[in-house]
């Protein structure tokens, strides 16, 4: 009977704590964020998918708040409790129907329709591909033909290109000291894999490749060499139409660093020049094989170091900048043109200080 006691008055006490722990932060003001637009409309756009995670703090407690350039924002706290069950609500990437849809051996790619988890075993490759607009999830499990170099345990897999139904993959992985890189094509309708043979060489021990592009008629890749000393490194950019490879003299004299834009048919490198306060972009045309340049003029919250968050998608840079402690402002930017297609502010009605820009995605 007294033990019976001892956990009801235990169990009050730990009511009345919890209690008093959630009333106390209910009475916080934390953040209260509204959009305005100063240029452009973002109503029919790709930009009213724009999402920004703003997390502020406000007497130990942080609020995550989903803010959408349509003027939408969503709000969620973060206390103890929540850190301990978890909370998927505002991960952009297990935002989804699928709670289980990533695991920890798998790699995660993505494009404008499909999330990708890709796992490889010794002679199998298990693919995940989760629908942004169905929010369905496909599952399934593709062997390696008998003349692709199996036995990659969990190595990476990363997405390069989606055609049709077909994707372009890269596998890498560590075997004998040194790194392998393989490129396959994947058809998921037939549930086919098969390397994709090229007239470049194997990478050698020092070396590492970077496929930015894949396709039925091209590659395009990125190639690190590193002496043996480590002392040295030499970066160049090639294109492999599987019977010729060829050096891409344009690129490789820019020193600059090349990614790939939307379906790969462009490449683009971007800066911010400290001394012209700009930044700055060269842009590559896979089909043309011209290089085009251009530049816009940063402004002064932009120009604080670490206060821009920048990315670009749909051929278009966008950019999001503190004014302040506790506002934001994002300019989107036509990368082809240079024109700014779009100016707009997220401020906070409460003006809570401590606020911090955890991620920004397109949202689906």
């Amino acid at each position: 009977m007294r033990r019976f006691q001892y956990l009801v008055m235990l169990l009050v006490i730990c009511l009345v704590s919890l209690t008093s722990y959630y009333g106390y932060t209910a009475t916080i003001q934390t953040a209260d964020y509204t959009v305005e637009h100063i240029t452009g409309d973002v109503k029919g756009t790709n930009l009213a998918k724009l999402h920004l995670i703003l997390q502020s703090t406000a007497k130990g407690k942080n609020v995550y708040s989903d803010v959408s350039l349509d003027g939408t924002v969503k709000k969620n706290g973060d206390n103890y409790l929540e850190g301990i069950f978890g909370n998927r609500e505002f991960n952009p990437i297990l935002k989804t129907d699928a709670k289980d849809f990533l695991r920890a051996d798998e790699t995660l790619s993505e494009d404008d329709d499909y999330l990708y988890g890709i796992r490889t075993a010794e002679q199998e490759l298990e693919l995940k591909m989760w629908d942004k607009q169905t929010k369905r999830l496909t599952e399934m499990t593709l062997p390696f033909p008998s003349n692709v170099e199996t036995g990659y345990g969990t190595g990476a897999v990363t997405v390069i290109n989606r055609m049709d139904k077909t994707l372009y993959i890269q596998v890498d992985a560590y075997r004998k000291n040194h790194e392998t890189t393989q490129l396959m094509q994947v058809d998921y309708q037939q549930k086919k894999i098969k390397p994709i043979r090229l007239a470049s060489p194997a990478i050698k021990k020092n070396e590492f490749r970077n496929y930015l592009t894949a396709g039925p008629d091209r590659v395009i890749y990125r190639q690190l060499f590193i002496d043996e000393n480590q002392v040295g490194t030499k970066d160049e950019y090639f294109e492999d139409d599987g019977k010729h490879v060829r050096p891409i003299e344009k690129l490789n004299k820019t020193n600059q660093s090349f990614v790939a834009m939307g379906n790969g048919e462009r490449l683009i490198a971007y800066n911010e020049n400290e001394e012209t306060n700009e930044l700055q972009w060269t842009v590559y045309d896979t089909a043309t094989k011209q290089v085009t340049k251009d530049a816009i003029r940063l402004e002064a919250a932009e120009k604080k170091m670490e206060s821009i968050n920048e990315a670009f998608a749909d051929n278009q840079f966008y950019f999001v900048s503190k004014m302040n402690d506790y506002d934001y402002q994002i300019r989107v930017v036509d990368i082809l043109s240079g024109d700014v297609i779009y100016v707009g502010q997220i401020r906070d009605k409460n003006q809570v200080k401590s606020s911090a820009i955890i991620t920004s995605f397109f949202g689906y």
